[in-house]
């Protein structure tokens, strides 16, 4: 069926095809696997670039408090501020791609997201170390596990997120 267009500006539903109107909602799911797609490709890349950042944390925290016998509370803390410095320009430039003129005040929003699943990593340490007696470093690879999760997400959502 072809539609009859006789007046531009009188056209009611009845004067487009069924592929005209459904159109928009193609148009709606092709952008949405994209958008499925885009999120695989970078957790892909940030779990690929985030073994530089997560090398730096667990070395860092292994020389302090295993080696130079530094209180591991103290140890994780000076490991992520090292980690996280690594991790901003990692996946500012590597995994998200995103070059906009404002690093500092991504690199603020960036640290902002990271204190709080710092915040969980050290509650995981914490239960793990001081209350159940796990082995500081298997306590540390669950932490880091959960911080992971979390930090990805709120890089996408709140970071790095592209203006649409």
């Amino acid at each position: 069926m072809t539609s009859k267009k006789t007046n531009p500006d009188q056209t009611s539903e009845a004067d487009y095809t069924a592929e005209e109107m459904l159109e928009p909602i193609a148009e709606l799911g092709n952008d949405l696997v994209s958008k499925r797609k885009q999120t695989r490709n970078q957790a892909v890349r940030y779990v690929l670039w985030g073994l530089i950042s997560v090398v730096v944390n667990f070395l860092t925290f292994y020389v302090m408090n295993g080696v130079l016998h530094v209180e591991y509370q103290v140890a994780n803390a000076t490991a992520w501020v090292l980690s996280v410095q690594v991790a901003f320009w990692v996946d500012r430039l590597l995994v998200f791609n995103h070059h906009s003129p404002h690093p500092f005040r991504e690199m603020g929003k960036f640290y902002a997201t990271r204190i709080m699943t710092y915040l969980i990593e050290t509650l995981v340490l914490w239960l793990g170390i001081s209350l159940v007696g796990l082995p500081a470093v298997a306590t540390k690879l669950l932490g880091q596990a959960c911080a992971l999760i979390g930090n990805f997400f709120l890089s996408k959502l709140f970071v790095f997120r592209s203006k649409v």
